[in-house]
């Protein structure tokens, strides 16, 4: 009875190494456009973009600037004082889309934007239609015009690095560089100043 338990113990346990080498294997690259609209999407930036962010966190961090009143002066225009009024989420504010200054490490043709809204209510449905909203309004002739796709991203608690509920959307088409270009011309970047590509 007990080599039978500690073999099966052993075949667990090899499994679960497995499944962990296995995903550490299949998720160490580039994000592909399978990947994000798989159930299975983890979201990375490159060492490069990683590295580039966490300085830029910490920067914040010493000048005693939370994510989140950056986020509501960068992306919500407002001023200090009433981004650290707002910063607890209780300001009811226009939703925004913006291209992510600090993309993930997405292939080729793949554009990241994000869909902030000024609260820190997570729930993923409403997150999800307010960023359907916002893209029809603002990217629906796209859209039309080059087959334009897109995936809408939540990510779970422990990958949030600013408290303010917002998702992460991904826009692919049949002519990424003309679609970059002109996203670019409609939508600002998230932080001002800071164009990635």
């Amino acid at each position: 009875m007990k080599a039978t338990q500690i073999l099966r113990a052993i075949g667990i346990f090899s499994l679960m190494l497995f499944t962990v080498l296995f995903s550490v294997v299949t998720y160490s690259g580039v994000i592909t456009w399978e990947e994000i609209q798989s159930d299975h999407f983890d979201s990375r930036r490159s060492p490069a973009q990683l590295d580039a962010y966490l300085s830029y966190l910490a920067q914040l961090k010493q000048n005693g600037v939370s994510p989140e009143t950056i986020v509501l002066e960068d992306i919500f225009k407002l001023s200090n004082q009433k981004a650290q009024e707002c910063s607890d989420g209780h300001c009811k504010l226009d939703s925004r889309l913006v291209l992510n200054s600090f993309p993930y490490w997405l292939e080729d043709g793949v554009v990241h934007v994000l869909m902030f809204i000024s609260s820190k209510d997570w729930q993923e449905q409403p997150l999800h239609d307010e960023s359907k909203r916002l893209l029809q309004k603002n990217l629906g002739e796209l859209q039309k015009k080059y087959s334009l796709e897109w995936q809408i991203h939540v990510n779970p608690p422990h990958k949030r690095s600013v408290g303010l509920a917002h998702a992460h959307i991904f826009l692919k088409g049949v002519n990424s560089e003309t679609i970059a270009d002109q996203i670019k011309r409609i939508l600002p970047f998230s932080k001002p100043g800071l164009e990635p590509w």
